[in-house]
């Protein structure tokens, strides 16, 4: 499989992730653990949202560039690109994914919130978690988006933590979130634009997860205590 890591072990949250609950909760802590990983039986629903609004939020922000920049994409996306997708998103997914999110989703925001609202619980791991790309800053991401960046991390744990909530604990719907946003942020998106465009189009595209993150948290929330 073709695909390359940079940066930080990907594998690092997980581990650490297994580490600390076998010291803290011994067996029973792993299981759960381990359990929120495979837990898949959340409804279709969820599984649309996971995969739909990563891809609405690269378009929109897409949609609105023209407005705040002239000029035009480097290029189209090649058919080529489009094949490469599903190798990406498997490979994304078996060590981004699955390397990240039993570490931030899976262990540290249950532990966040057990005395902390989810919003207080997502604004305390949102910096640790864009703390962990520090290596990247400059390489992957050039100095003129890292601002950008940082604020679309704060809108994307935002909107993790709503959904696992919603779905009773599923790391692995936050897995597939994670996945399908990099696979197509990362790898189809982001590189068709080069310069101020691509520094235009990361302005819009943070700002749009925040307020998406935000308004997911918040009115989430408040949906589900209405049908509680």
């Amino acid at each position: 499989m073709r695909g390359r890591t940079s940066g930080p072990n990907p594998l690092g949250p997980l581990i650490a992730g297994i580490i600390v609950t076998a010291i803290i909760s011994g067996r029973s802590g792993l299981r759960e653990f381990f359990g929120r990983i495979v837990r898949w039986r959340v409804g279709a629903k969820w599984y649309a949202l996971t995969f739909a609004t990563p891809i609405l939020i690269c378009l929109v922000a897409v949609g609105f560039v023209p407005l705040f920049s002239s000029g035009s994409p480097v290029s189209g996306p090649s058919v080529a690109k489009f094949r490469e997708l599903p190798e990406r998103f498997l490979f994304i997914l078996l060590f981004v994914g699955l390397g990240e999110e039993p570490g931030w989703r899976g262990f540290a925001l249950p532990q966040l919130q057990i005395k902390r609202s989810p919003l207080v619980a997502s604004l305390i791991l949102a910096p640790i978690w864009a703390l962990w790309h520090l290596p990247l800053m400059g390489n992957e991401f050039p100095f003129p988006i890292v601002a950008p960046f940082v604020l679309s991390v704060f809108g994307g744990t935002l909107m993790l933590t709503w959904i696992f909530n919603r779905t009773n604990g599923s790391v692995l719907m936050t897995m597939l979130f994670h996945a399908t946003l990099n696979t197509i942020g990362a790898k189809l998106i982001f590189p068709l634009f080069s310069g101020g465009m691509l520094i235009t189009l990361w302005w819009i595209y943070a700002v749009t997860w925040l307020g998406a993150g935000f308004c997911a948290l918040f009115f989430g929330t408040e949906e589900k205590r209405d049908a509680q």
